[in-house]
């Protein structure tokens, strides 16, 4: 294939619809009997994430295709197992979102789209948007359900709109319904999966995941941020509410933290955390914008630097819960290094050799943050 014309083509071509009505997507090349791959990843992916697009906004379909052209590029695609998309339904979507606000987004659509806040101006529809929402939340279920049955090793669906800004009644954040939380759901639900851990290392505060979960027991929240920030949430003070005290759990750094602070909090806190609940299955909300080159964040991680955090977490997973991992799309507006970020996160699931880190470091120095870690050890495992 080269460039979205071949994208879009190899979509629709193995595109089809299973008995339950929802689409089947293949990519071209993909060969199930002669594969040179140690691990079996999976890929979801539909063209409706391609039409729910503006584009003088930064969450855009370029980043899909961006993407593309880089998996393209290295070879990748013919490597991957195509998971079926499926639109969530109604009752699925209302595990986590109230029916009025279901009703708000399907008629913003429905009306030719805009913004859902105007006054804010951040997280747009188009008329095609409440389709692509709902293909993206059970897309990812499709994908959750597939590792955990053991279908796929891994798998990484490349979803748009993401998720998880997503209130049980308000879109925000470039966010319309939250999938990952959806998808945990759908696995107690439809597996009896007693613990399922969200992990978001998007430079973003998962704000919706945090909402969505304060609550619930069986659900950990764990996040590595940029803070304060926007959406000036994710405060180490947020641990979980009554019975789901302790399951929630807030790694917040100011600007310029990069690659050491990151692996060193996993290290520290993040792998603890997730070894004290025992999870289960692991969702991670995998956004790239905290990459040094960025233009919505300040922190300096580098491509490298994002391929080391997956390995810790496959190996977490490969420990835990017999290597239960699915990755879904969060930010990353620098399209180079989103691109390549990404491309080299499929390289950690499938166990190929990883590509050199061609954007390199910033020529800034990062900031080492080890007493906040420290500090955020003593909190998380001492109080």
């Amino acid at each position: 294939m080269s460039g979205r014309r071949d994208f879009i083509r190899a979509m629709l071509a193995l595109s089809a619809t299973s008995a339950a009505g929802a689409s089947t997507l293949g990519l071209v090349g993909c060969s199930l009997n002669k594969r040179p791959t140690a691990f079996k990843t999976g890929v979801v992916l539909d063209p409706l994430f391609l039409e729910h697009t503006m584009d003088d906004h930064p969450e855009n379909a370029k980043r899909l295709i961006a993407i593309d052209n880089e998996l393209e590029k290295r070879g990748l695609w013919q490597k991957l197992i195509p998971i079926g998309s499926r639109k969530a339904t109604e009752e699925e979507l209302l595990w986590v979102h109230t029916k009025g606000y279901i009703d708000e987004i399907a008629g913003i659509s429905e009306y030719g789209g805009g913004y859902f806040n105007p006054y804010l101006g951040d997280t747009y529809l188009t008329s095609v948007s409440f389709e692509a929402a709902k293909m993206a939340a059970g897309s990812a279920i499709e994908m959750n359900l597939a590792v955990y049955d053991r279908k796929i090793d891994n798998g990484f669906g490349l979803l748009r709109p993401p998720g998880h800004h997503a209130l049980e009644s308000k879109a925000m954040g470039f966010c319309l319904f939250n999938s990952d939380v959806i998808a945990a759901k759908a696995l107690q639900k439809y597996r009896g999966v007693e613990r399922v851990a969200i992990l978001d290392f998007d430079v973003h505060h998962g704000n919706g995941t945090q909402d969505l979960t304060i609550n619930d027991p069986s659900i950990m929240a764990l996040s590595i941020h940029q803070h304060p920030f926007w959406p000036m949430t994710g405060g180490t003070e947020w641990v979980g509410e009554g019975e789901a005290k302790g399951t929630n759990v807030n790694c917040p750094f100011p600007p310029e933290a990069g690659d050491k602070t990151y692996l060193d909090v996993y290290d520290e806190v993040i792998a603890p955390k997730l070894a004290e609940f025992k999870p289960q299955h692991i969702i991670v909300f995998a956004g790239y914008d905290a990459h040094w080159q960025d233009p919505l964040a300040q922190h300096r991680v580098t491509v490298d630097g994002f391929n080391k955090l997956v390995q810790k977490i496959k190996n977490t997973a490969d420990t835990l819960c017999g290597g239960r991992v699915a990755l879904s799309l969060g930010g990353g507006y620098n399209l180079e290094p989103l691109a390549h970020s990404v491309a080299g996160t499929f390289e950690v699931l499938l166990g190929e050799p990883l590509h050199p880190d061609v954007m390199g470091k910033s020529s800034l120095p990062e900031m080492v943050y080890q007493e906040e870690i420290m500090a955020l050890k003593k909190y998380f495992f001492e109080t």
